[in-house]
């Protein structure tokens, strides 16, 4: 499928510390879609999470061997590696709470501060700062968004080893902010979930999730290079449409459309000679999914091809969440002296619709049903 817009302007690390919370750890380290088979894996491990990185100074409060410090101050040149276990059921840290305990390290002259928990109760902090809010009606996503989410830590322990943890507490990896964000009905989600993991071939999947699709999820290709996993594939989702991301619009002139365009190319390094004239802009879309494959430039000498999952990036500005446009499931329009880009959905597209699962669970379905929708051909197994 093919779409175009013709224009004439000028314009244009390490290893896991043993700390007192638990007997022994098994590490694991794992590549993506590459990951031991299930009879290596145990419930109850302890992960280990970057909650601060890259900081001059860090104030935490907890036991400091039998002592308990507050507001104890820790800055790269203090003795470390220094560990913090929970006082009063939590470690804060820079005035956010967190379960089990921490640990200060400095690398390049910068501190490190790793939140080391039982993963049960990772997802704690982890579920609702992903799914959002959660009523009696929607438990079922919440549930769905916790096997996920368990199923995406097992698949990625390890994976920061050089830096000593398992995953970030941002996008990065997953959004996670301690015991601050948790709530009832998440904790609930998790509790009734315990040691439920996708797997696909009797190993974890690469468990993919974004806020909305559009009307239906993209293809891994459409969002990274690779070798996609099978239950990665698009599919339709009528689920979606309440979401304020379903549809949305980017208005530019056509002088601030091109000087977007040259800026975005930049930030992947496929730069346009100033002095080339672009004359079409045409898009070549996944036929399943809608989204866009390539993007081909064609200039007055030359013909650039741009691969669809650096759409998001050429386009995305200083607005857009981590500088991304919403997605890459787009058209271009020319409208007088405006060119616009109409889109769907919000994020890479892959895996999970959040607001589709919500629907699906205000619509009674189960979070069984939910996963299998949006990922076919898996399965749900408890690890033991």
């Amino acid at each position: 499928m093919k779409s175009s817009v013709g224009f004439n302007l000028n314009s244009q690390k390490k290893y896991i510390k043993k700390i007192g919370l638990a007997a022994s750890v098994i590490i694991m380290t794992a590549a993506v879609n590459c990951f031991p088979y299930l009879k290596s894996i145990r419930k109850n491990v302890l992960v280990r999470i970057a909650v601060v990185c890259r900081a001059d100074s860090v104030r935490i409060s907890g036991f400091k061997g039998k002592r308990f410090c507050k507001n104890y101050t820790v800055f790269p040149n203090s003795k470390l590696p220094l560990y913090f276990s929970a006082g009063d059921d939590a470690v804060v840290v820079n005035g956010k709470r967190y379960r089990g305990a921490v640990e200060v390290e400095e690398i390049g002259g910068k501190l490190w501060v790793r939140n080391i928990v039982n993963i049960e109760d990772y997802l704690k902090g982890v579920v609702p700062c992903e799914i959002g809010k959660i009523f009696s009606k929607t438990i079922e996503a919440a549930k769905a968004q916790a096997v996920a989410a368990r199923t995406y830590a097992y698949a990625h322990l390890g994976q920061h080893e050089e830096l000593g943890f398992d995953l970030y507490a941002t996008v990065q990896d997953q959004v996670y902010n301690g015991i601050s964000c948790e709530s009832d009905f998440t904790t609930l989600a998790v509790e009734q979930t315990k040691g439920q993991i996708l797997v696909y071939h009797n190993r974890p999947i690469e468990a993919k999730y974004h806020s909305t699709c559009g009307g239906r999820t993209a293809d891994f290709n459409d969002a990274w290079p690779g070798t996609p996993p099978p239950y990665l594939q698009s599919v339709k989702c009528p689920y979606c449409k309440k979401s304020p991301h379903y549809a949305w619009q980017k208005i530019f002139t056509r002088k601030e459309f091109f000087i977007h365009l040259r800026n975005g190319l930049k930030k992947i390094s496929r730069d346009i000679p100033d002095d080339e004239l672009i004359k079409k802009l045409l898009f070549v879309k996944n036929k399943r999914s809608k989204r866009v494959k390539r993007m081909i430039i064609l200039t007055e000498k030359n013909k650039y091809t741009i691969p669809g999952y650096e759409i998001r990036r050429v386009f995305g500005d200083d607005h857009d969440p981590g500088g991304l446009l919403k997605s890459n499931f787009i058209e271009l329009k020319s409208r007088g002296d405006s060119i616009i880009i109409e889109g769907k959905g919000f994020g890479h597209g892959v895996g999970m619709c959040q607001f589709g699962a919500l629907e699906m669970a205000e619509q009674g379905k189960t979070y069984r049903e939910i996963l299998y929708h949006y990922f076919p051909g898996t399965k749900i197994i408890k690890i033991r």
